[in-house]
């Protein structure tokens, strides 16, 4: 989990890195790019709409723990809005609309809460063994 964690940061650090540094001179740059973006986002949602569906509610039921895992779902719903508002602008956004600095001000919206949940999730799977 750590791993996967670790590209999803990565992933995200390097479209906010970048963002601003593509060029808008009429090639395919600005939508391969925001084309990136939207697989980023589509990879994390997979993650976490499997965590809620499969992953969290199996270590419930093994280690006996109702609700075990709901501070993580709770986490999911902290980032949620932001991070499906920058789905929203990777999907919508004209070329010639984009915007760098706004690709960044979503991220800023939701990286908060993101990578505090990224972090602390990591704490609840190595507290299992209690």
């Amino acid at each position: 989990m750590a791993l996967a964690h670790n590209g999803i940061l990565r992933g995200l650090n390097s479209i906010y890195l970048q963002a601003p540094h593509v060029p808008r001179d009429g090639s395919n740059d600005v939508r391969d790019f925001l084309t990136y973006c939207s697989c980023w986002w589509e990879s994390m949602h997979h993650h976490h709409e499997a965590e809620e569906q499969e992953f969290f509610p199996n270590i419930e039921r093994i280690s006996g723990v109702e609700g075990l895992m709901s501070r993580n779902v709770e986490q999911h719903r902290a980032f949620t809005p932001g991070f499906d508002e920058f789905q929203t602008y990777a999907k919508t956004c004209a070329v010639k609309d984009y915007d760098g600095q706004k690709v960044k001000s979503l991220i800023e919206s939701f990286s908060e809460p993101l990578t505090k949940h990224l972090h602390e999730e990591i704490d609840t799977l190595r507290a299992l063994d209690k």
